[in-house]
C-alpha cells in the first residue's frame, strides 16, 4: 500500500509540473520523454522513503544512490502508465484524483478554512445551538425484541398456531421453527438496540409493536417473521449542563461544514462549473436503481 500511495505521489508531480526542472536544468539529475528528476525531486523522495514503515529503523539503506534508483524506476512505471493511459481509466482517475484532492486539503485546509476556536463560544451560542437542535440529544428508545423467521407463509401460520394464545410460548416457537441460526437457541432474542440499528425495512414493523404481544407473519424480503417486542424504553432527554461537551464540539463541526459549504460555493464559482443536468440525472436515476435492487 506504502509503494502505490509514493507512485501517486510521483504521479502528482508528473501531472502538475511534467518536467520538474523547467528551464533551469543545474539541479537535473536525469531526464526521461515527459519529465525529469532534479535534486529537490530526490531530497523529497528521501524524505518520503524515510518515513515509511519499509525503512523505518533502516534509514542506513537509504543511500544517496539507492534514493536515486528508487525514485527513477518509479518515474519509468508512471511514465510507462502514462503511456499505456492507466490515467485515463475511470477507475484509476478515481484513485489519482482521491490521494491528490486528499493531499491538497491537507496542504490548504488551513487557507481555505480558517481554524475555528471551540473555546471561543459564549454560553449563549451554546444554549441557542442546543435549544435548535433538542433532538439530537434525546436518548432514543430502545427495543428489545424476539423474532421468528420462516421460510414460508404455511410454516408461519404453523407457528402462529402453536404460540396461539400463549405469548410464552414465543421461545419454544422459535427453537421448533426458525430458520435463524444466531437467534433460534436463544428464544428467538435478537438483542435490544434503538430503531434506527434494526434493518431499514424491518423499521415500520417494529415501531408499530406493543409490548408483550405477537406480531406477523411479516413479509420482509425473501422471508417471513414473527416479533414479539419484550420491552421498550422511554425517550430521555439529556440537559444542556449534561451534553455540554458534546454540544460544544457538535456546534464546532456545525461551523466548519457550513465553513466548507461556503468555500466549495466560491470554489465552483471561480472555476465556471457548467453541471451537464441531463447526463447527471440520468446518472442519479440508474445508481438509485441499482441501490435499491442491491
Amino acid at each position: 500500500m506504502k509503494t502505490y500511495t509514493l507512485i501517486f505521489f510521483l504521479l502528482v508531480i508528473v501531472f502538475l509540473s511534467g518536467c520538474s526542472g523547467g528551464s533551469d536544468k543545474s539541479n537535473l539529475v536525469a531526464e526521461f520523454n515527459g519529465g525529469s528528476l532534479t535534486t529537490e525531486d530526490l531530497d523529497a523522495h528521501y524524505q518520503t522513503l524515510k518515513k515509511s514503515a519499509r525503512f523505518r529503523n533502516k534509514t542506513g539503506q537509504l543511500t544517496p544512490e539507492f534514493v536515486f534508483e528508487h525514485a527513477l524506476n518509479m518515474q519509468m512505471v508512471i511514465a510507462h502508465g502514462l503511456n499505456e493511459k492507466l490515467h485515463q481509466d475511470p477507475r484509476i482517475r478515481a484513485q489519482i484524483h482521491e490521494f491528490m484532492s486528499n493531499l491538497f486539503l491537507k496542504v490548504m485546509q488551513d487557507h481555505l478554512v480558517s481554524p475555528i476556536d471551540k473555546n471561543s463560544f459564549t454560553e449563549e451560542e451554546l444554549k441557542k445551538f442546543y435549544q435548535d437542535h433538542r433532538q439530537n440529544y434525546i436518548i432514543k428508545p430502545v427495543y428489545t425484541v424476539h423474532m421468528i423467521k420462516i421460510e414460508s407463509l404455511a410454516e408461519a401460520e404453523n407457528a402462529l398456531e402453536f404460540i396461539g394464545s400463549r405469548p410464552d410460548r414465543f421461545k419454544e416457537a422459535a427453537g421448533q421453527f426458525s430458520v435463524d441460526a444466531k437467534s433460534k437457541n436463544k428464544g428467538g432474542s435478537i438483542g435490544s438496540r434503538s430503531l434506527s440499528k434494526f434493518r431499514k425495512n424491518w423499521q415500520p414493523v417494529i415501531a408499530a409493536l406493543e409490548t408483550g404481544k405477537i406480531s406477523g407473519p411479516h413479509r420482509l424480503g425473501e422471508h417471513y417473521y414473527i416479533f414479539q417486542l419484550i420491552n421498550k424504553t422511554d425517550p430521555v432527554e439529556q440537559s444542556f449542563e449534561e451534553r455540554k461537551a458534546y454540544i460544544k464540539n457538535d456546534l464546532l463541526y456545525a461551523r466548519y461544514r457550513q465553513a466548507w459549504e461556503k468555500t466549495y460555493k466560491e470554489l465552483k464559482e471561480k472555476y465556471e462549473v457548467s453541471v451537464h443536468q441531463e447526463n447527471l440525472a440520468d446518472f442519479i436515476k440508474e445508481r438509485s436503481n441499482l441501490q435499491g435492487e442491491s
